[in-house]
């Protein structure tokens, strides 16, 4: 089975590179929205909320432009619901409990918070949640927005699912239904109240100890200039090795057009 591993676009349309024919699964980590906003020359032709003008015009996108990405994300799950996988990821989630939630979207709200479209994006999210997960697994392989740490697995999961997979994502996306606070943990180094992060939140320093999670973890999140990996040999690198690797971080896509593949 060959897989494809889309991190972190915030708006950018890369992903559209990808042809699906080519792929048995395509899996999108989260961290749809929250692009600063793009620089605009020509604005007469806009509304108000089109027509913001700040930062970069390289990473830069306007709200409509994240609007617009996020649908067709959408629709290409609607035309590959089998092959198509869609996690959320820190900036996703504030959106959808925008409506439903309004103290806990106030806890989760990341930097690059639009509150010009948070309306739109709330809507869109909601209508289509059924489609969005926070983790997914192939064989021995889990994908999830920012990981689940040493420290997370030991205290949340080691006891319950025995090192059964399976009973392992199914727990994680049973919890962020139900809303459970260990979803959305926000570690210190990421401006948190928590000495560690959430599959939501954590952050790649926090695998300085050792390795205990059983199975190969692929996440977003963390930048790296290029697609890291880390082994259980209690020396974190980021060089490229053939073994296989226990952590593949794949938040690339600021530095370089680059999405990461595994046959399994």
């Amino acid at each position: 089975m060959k897989i494809v591993t889309i991190s972190d676009l915030h708006g950018k349309d890369v992903w559209q590179e990808i042809n699906p024919e080519n792929y048995d699964k395509m899996i999108f980590l989260g961290d749809y929205v929250d692009a600063p906003y793009r620089k605009i020359t020509d604005v007469s032709n806009m509304d108000s909320i089109h027509a913001r003008v700040l930062v970069d015009e390289e990473i830069g996108r306007t709200n409509g432009e994240i609007l617009y990405n996020l649908t067709k994300i959408i629709e290409l799950k609607d035309k590959y619901p089998d092959k198509v996988e869609l996690l959320l990821g820190n900036h996703d989630v504030p959106y959808i409990y925008h409506i439903k939630n309004k103290s806990l979207q106030r806890e989760l709200m990341c930097s690059g918070y639009r509150y010009t479209m948070e309306n739109e994006l709330s809507l869109l999210f909601n209508k289509n949640l059924r489609k969005f997960r926070v983790a997914c697994k192939i064989k021995d392989v889990v994908w999830s927005h920012a990981g689940i740490t040493p420290t997370a697995y030991r205290q949340y999961f080691k006891h319950r699912v025995n090192n059964n997979i399976d009973i392992l994502v199914d727990e994680l996306n049973i919890w962020f239904v139900l809303n459970e606070p260990q979803v959305f943990y926000v570690p210190y180094i990421r401006g948190g109240g928590m000495p560690h992060g959430s599959i939501l939140w954590a952050d790649k320093t926090e695998w300085n100890e050792d390795y205990e999670f059983p199975f190969t973890q692929i996440v977003g999140h963390s930048h790296v200039d290029n697609i890291s990996y880390l082994y259980d040999d209690k020396v974190r690198t980021y060089e490229p090795r053939k073994e296989k690797a226990n952590v593949v971080f794949t938040d690339c896509l600021n530095n370089e057009t680059k999405f990461y593949e595994i046959e399994i």
